[in-house]
């Protein structure tokens, strides 16, 4: 029953009642609510545009509505870390953080 809960969450803040929201992205009457007892399909990623919230979110897999909220590169880039030690995936973490700065500098360069 997350999924619906999360998604009905968000109608409230943008005060729109969930049968609004599937009106407004073409979705059948009830497509939303059967998600909770089934998987969703490519449509939850609409709803996650429309409210630009992270998939993760709506699922319930983190509380950070956005990638960007997260300070853990494993929730955007989606490494597999298994086999590797503690200080093997702090390292990874420095090395992306640094390949995401010097990414940065670039584009303000331009």
């Amino acid at each position: 029953m997350l999924i619906y809960q999360r998604i009905k969450g968000l109608a409230n803040e943008k005060r729109i009642s969930v049968r609004e929201l599937e009106k407004e992205l073409k979705f059948s009457n009830g497509t939303i609510s059967k998600w909770d007892q089934r998987a969703p399909s490519d449509k939850l990623q609409t709803v996650a545009h429309y409210f630009d919230v992270s998939t993760d979110y709506l699922l319930g897999n983190t509380d950070k509505r956005t990638i960007e909220d997260s300070d853990d590169p494993n929730e955007y880039y989606r490494m597999d870390t298994t086999g590797l030690s503690p200080e093997q995936i702090e390292e990874l973490k420095k090395q992306i953080k640094f390949a995401e700065q010097l990414a940065l500098k670039n584009i303000k360069k331009d």
